[in-house]
């Protein structure tokens, strides 16, 4: 726990004084993105979200930090900057942490899994990425953000199961093989641009079917074009196998198809590249040793695998 005093001595870097803790305001995102976060009233006024910040993550931090500055200068505002300090900066030290801090951002609960029904959410979800392309235009890859590619990860993951976790390589390694007959081939020669990069509806602040901010940027960079649109359609259908065709997706799909921020070679691979994704969901499970979710997802896996032809034909991706 971090004590008042401590969290009061990092506001005053900001200028804000502490009114009182709000325990009672549910933070979306990730908790693991920090050391430690609190929501809080400031005295002043407003609502706040204090973070503690890694040491080792202070440079990705700011990088990430200026993207988000970048595109809300852009005109994409539905996002989140951290607010600047009167010497400029988004990180600030104080008593040996290093500190960020934003706005707090209320919100509408997620129905869940219900919410796999409704297609206006499935219209925002595509707005917001066909937003984010034309606004993040003018980034380029930087130091700091390499390209990142799942092939590769998906290759050094193939590998250290079968060296470290020799029970699981079997179930697994149908996946492998039919990504390596219609993906890995294919893979390289498919169009790059800026990506949230865990683009999925927990991720999202939501206001009804409207979005008021997208949150945890921790991945964002420069990836396949296809990348945000595969991770959402893979976490709905984690969510419930019958998202994958049900009103949410096939009006973001529709909307993506539509409006042709995606090239059609991308898509022709949009199937593989759902299954693909969902290696780094496994990774995060092996991590943990959630022999649960790791069973889980390999039924997962097969399913997509399994129903990769229906797939295609109810999303029209073939295009």
């Amino acid at each position: 726990m971090i004590s008042e005093e401590a969290i009061r001595s990092a506001l005053s870097l900001w200028g804000i004084s502490l009114k009182t803790i709000r325990p009672d305001l549910n933070i979306q995102g990730s908790p693991e993105r920090s050391l430690f976060r609190t929501a809080f009233e400031g005295e002043a006024g407003g609502l706040f979200v204090l973070e503690r910040i890694a040491p080792e993550r202070r440079e990705r931090k700011l990088l990430i930090s200026q993207i988000l500055d970048d595109l809300n200068n852009g005109g994409l505002s539905q996002i989140v900057p951290y607010f600047k300090t009167p010497g400029g900066t988004s990180l600030a030290f104080c008593d040996g942490s290093w500190w960020q801090l934003s706005a707090f951002m209320e919100g509408t609960p997620l129905d869940r899994p219900l919410y796999v029904s409704d297609d206006g959410k499935g219209r925002a979800l595509a707005d917001f990425l066909r937003e984010l392309s034309l606004r993040s235009k003018g980034l380029s890859p930087v130091r700091g953000m390499p390209v990142f590619s799942i092939k590769d990860y998906i290759l050094n993951l193939e590998k250290e199961i079968s060296q470290h976790t020799g029970d699981v390589a079997p179930k697994f390694a149908p996946i492998f093989y039919f990504l390596r007959c219609s993906f890995m081939d294919s893979y390289d020669r498919l169009p790059l641009s800026f990506c949230h990069g865990d683009y999925h509806p927990l991720n999202i602040i939501w206001r009804g079917d409207d979005i008021a901010a997208v949150i945890d940027w921790e991945f964002c960079g420069f990836k396949p074009e296809i990348y945000d649109a595969a991770n959402l359609i893979g976490c709905i259908g984690m969510e419930h196998p019958s998202g994958l065709t049900d009103k949410l997706a096939l009006s973001f799909i529709r909307l993506m198809l539509e409006s042709s921020s995606i090239t059609a070679r991308s898509w022709r691979l949009f199937p593989e590249f759902v299954i693909a994704l969902r290696f780094a969901w496994l990774a995060e499970w092996l991590r943990g040793k959630d022999t649960e979710m790791i069973d889980l997802e390999e039924e997962y896996m097969n399913l997509l695998v399994e129903n990769v032809d229906r797939l295609k034909e109810a999303w029209e991706t073939d295009v």
